[in-house]
């Protein structure tokens, strides 16, 4: 069971670190394009709204971390 819930943290703190990329390249692109003269409001709210996703998705990740780690500790204890 220990090999399992190890293997999970593994795959989960990997994800978090790939969307946790994700997330910065799109705060880069949102400031970009409200640097712009003219931003296009469209394409702001979409980036805006596709990094919230991301967010939400970091702290989903985050709380089963937490879970697992709680878990392991449990199983180890």
């Amino acid at each position: 069971m220990n090999i399992q819930v190890s293997s999970k943290l593994a795959k989960i703190g990997s994800r978090l670190a790939a969307i946790g990329g994700r997330h910065r390249e799109l705060e880069d692109r949102i400031a970009k394009v409200e640097k712009l003269p003219q931003p296009d409001p469209i394409v702001l709210q979409r980036l805006k709204r596709e990094k919230l996703r991301i967010k939400d998705e970091m702290r989903y990740c985050e709380c089963m971390l937490r879970t697992l780690t709680r878990r392991l500790h449990t199983m180890n204890g």
